[in-house]
């Protein structure tokens, strides 16, 4: 194996740590108090609510979505014989690189920027799940993936899933701008940013185990 392409293997865990990291950093900093359940990821980024730790969640948005981009792309060393795997592999590179450079669009445009980021945030959540569908569909059948990476992201687009329904409902349309302190949407985004990222760092894990 290549050792160039095999140090790309870890860049999903680094992604994970990393906006994991950052995030935390700016709930810690945060001027008042902060509860996931109520409380939008994005607000960490504005800079008018949390003036001390907007630049590092925006940061690790941005540093993120710079590391995701090569790791995404190097998933097409998952080679299949198969024409169909191969196109849903494709399919899936492209639609991750998109969503990469939707999360570096979340952290050059926070909140303060409203309709650009309502635009980047809706390229991330709007591809997540279809990401992982048509990764897992690509490689449930290759002899070095770990079932168990496919489990957790079937877990991953349902929470995704479930997310995007209840902000189409004629009732939360507008809870971005105007949100009810409470129902918890929030607390679903939370779980579906982090379940997708843990994803990818179960995916990279895999790929490092199996010296792909």
């Amino acid at each position: 194996m290549n050792s160039k392409w095999s140090s790309f293997n870890i860049l999903g865990i680094l992604a994970v740590f990393v906006f994991t990291i950052f995030t935390f950093i700016s709930v810690a900093l945060y001027p008042t108090p902060y509860n996931p359940l109520y409380d939008w990821l994005s607000n960490l980024g504005n800079v008018n609510l949390n003036p001390s730790g907007a630049l590092f969640f925006n940061g690790g948005c941005i540093i993120t979505g710079l590391i995701l981009i090569p790791f995404i792309a190097s998933l097409y060393r998952w080679n299949s014989p198969m024409n169909w795997s191969k196109i849903f592999l494709l399919i899936g590179i492209i639609l991750g690189i998109f969503a990469s450079i939707s999360l570096i669009g979340v952290g050059v445009f926070p909140e303060t920027y409203i309709k650009l980021h309502v635009l980047a945030a809706s390229g991330v959540f709007g591809s997540l799940f279809l990401i992982i569908i048509f990764l897992i569909i690509a490689l449930f059948k290759h002899p070095k993936f770990i079932h168990f990476v496919a489990y957790w992201g079937i877990i991953a687009v349902l929470i995704d899933l479930f997310f995007i329904i209840i902000l189409s409902l004629p009732q939360y349309e507008n809870a971005l701008a105007g949100f009810n302190h409470t129902v918890p949407i929030p607390g679903i985004e939370w779980a579906s940013v982090f379940s997708s990222l843990l994803w990818v760092g179960l995916l990279s894990y895999n790929m490092s185990k199996k010296k792909f």
